[in-house]
């Protein structure tokens, strides 16, 4: 869940922007400057936005516990524990820092956290028991967090997420990297997350979803015309934002809508060629084939006969298949043998726009197959571990920087980019943009499959490739939504296939 407190956004149907730490600090100076909102100010109404909510969503607690740092995010749990025993609810602050080292707004919120009665204890250790109806608020680490946890902040956290108690993160849950989305492995799990001025990037991208709980945004009241002035991180899409397939005419005919080839099945390995071509088929492509290793063909017929299935033993069986088609998908169970390369070679040189996924991604990697090529009319989709290979790195260096691997993938072969994983990426060469779509039963082999033959219909329909990629994963992500709701655990790719035809419709 997303939502916002504030009218003053773009409309639902344009992509949110999302920023890194470093820019909503420029955009939060910007407000102070040129809308003469001084810091505390802004730091109130940062107070009572989370206050509101915490009431909204809790309306029947009984106490509250706040954690507070020293910075900004410290001053923000401050006016919530003021409010708060304005109320009269009981409320405890525990301080990671001492009064005497708190500084400027901070400090003040600290003040009106005094005068209106909240408790204030100036220690983290030796925390007591929560007690039922209590809600919890992290306000101990903001967006400066780097690193990993230290003393006392590991062992108050490992308190909030130990107790049975909702709670509420202040900007972002505390242990979390803003930017990237890397995690502690000791960081806050949030039910509610509330975020100010502009949303933080990290709160989409890795870790970031699984810890956040609900995120509510608000502006504080800057204006439109502050936004337009800080270059975000990334464009985040949903639904509403994306490009959508025209409606086919009366006389439509299965010629207009793209032939698509998919290749790939080595030996043991036909099952994710076909699904391949099966979710082509189910998005809309109008002729589809599939060249595959002989022992797969009665297979394919059985399962889908309207894909025209050939048995190719060589690249060079490959070569006349290659005229025809609009698009081809190369990497679906394509395997790594000497066949497999050779298949990779010749399609890697038609002129029809390309998928390439899986090992097709593999083999490019070595360096041998396509050697230095680079194409504005492919679409690569690699998950976290083929983009290691890709750029040479480990898979620990692309998940502390998704965006980064992202874009330096797209760099290096041009063309789009899908990096796959929590918080999918799609860097082309206007920027990178996130999607957020799908759900944790999407964890199971072949649902890449599945996701390049959807790119490779809405590419054979005419879609740009990154209007494609996007709406494709979308796509994707959200037939994975329907078909999980008898279930998540058990969930497979070909129960994705009746939803994907029906979002495409």
């Amino acid at each position: 869940m997303d939502s916002q407190t504030t009218a003053a956004h773009p409309p639902v149907s344009a992509p949110q922007s999302l920023y890194s730490a470093e820019a909503v600090r420029q955009l939060d100076q910007l407000v102070i400057s040129q809308q003469q909102i001084p810091g505390l100010a802004l730091m109130k109404r940062a107070g009572r936005a989370a206050y509101d909510s915490l009431r909204s969503r809790w309306p029947d607690l009984a106490a509250i516990q706040v954690f507070c740092g020293g910075g900004n995010n410290g001053g923000d749990g401050y006016v919530i524990a003021g409010l708060a025993a304005q109320r009269q609810i009981p409320v405890t602050v525990y301080m990671a820092v001492p009064a005497e080292k708190l500084q400027g707004e901070a400090l003040e919120a600290y003040r009106f956290a005094e005068r209106e009665g909240a408790t204030l204890v100036s220690s983290l250790e030796a925390l007591p028991p929560v007690e039922k109806n209590t809600v919890l608020v992290d306000a101990l680490l903001g967006t400066g967090f780097s690193g990993s946890l230290r003393a006392p902040m590991d062992s108050a956290i490992e308190h909030i997420n130990a107790a049975a108690a909702p709670v509420l993160s202040v900007d972002l849950p505390s242990g979390l990297h803003a930017d990237s989305g890397t995690a502690d492995s000791g960081a806050v799990a949030a039910d509610v997350t509330i975020t100010f001025i502009g949303r933080k990037a990290g709160l989409y991208l890795g870790r970031g979803p699984a810890l956040t709980g609900d995120v509510v945004f608000d502006d504080l009241g800057a204006a439109p015309a502050i936004y337009p002035q800080v270059p975000a991180l990334l464009a985040r899409h949903n639904g509403d934002s994306l490009e959508r397939l025209l409606p086919r005419p009366v006389d439509s005919y299965k010629n207009q809508f793209g032939h698509v080839l998919v290749v790939g099945g080595d030996h043991g390995f036909g099952g994710a060629a076909l699904m391949a071509a099966e979710a082509t088929a189910r998005a809309g492509a109008g002729l589809i084939s599939l060249a595959s290793r002989p022992e797969h063909v009665a297979a394919v017929l059985t399962r889908c006969p309207e894909v025209m299935a050939h048995p190719v033993v060589s690249g060079q069986e490959l070569e006349p298949l290659l005229e025809a088609p609009d698009v081809i998908a190369v990497g679906p169970g394509l395997g790594k043998s000497p066949w497999s390369e050779q298949l990779l070679a010749r399609a890697g040189r038609a002129r029809a726009k390309l998928v390439l996924d899986a090992d097709a991604l593999n083999i490019l990697a070595g360096g041998r197959v396509l050697a230095g090529v680079q194409r504005d009319d492919w679409v690569l989709t690699p998950h976290v571990g083929e983009a290691a290979r890709l750029l040479g790195v480990s898979t620990t260096e692309v998940s502390a920087d998704r965006v980064a691997a992202a874009k330096a993938i797209q760099q290096k072969f041009s063309g789009v980019v899908i990096l796959k994983g929590s918080g999918t990426l799609i860097a082309h060469s206007e920027g990178v943009e996130l999607i957020n779509s799908g759900n944790p039963g999407m964890a199971s082999g072949g649902m890449g499959d599945l996701l390049t033959g959807v790119i490779a219909a809405l590419l054979g329909q005419g879609m740009a490739p990154p209007a494609a990629a996007r709406l494709a994963v979308w796509l994707h992500g959200e037939a994975g939504n329907r078909a999980a709701q008898d279930g998540q655990r058990g969930l497979l790719a070909t129960d994705l296939l009746p939803h994907i035809r029906a979002l495409v419709d």
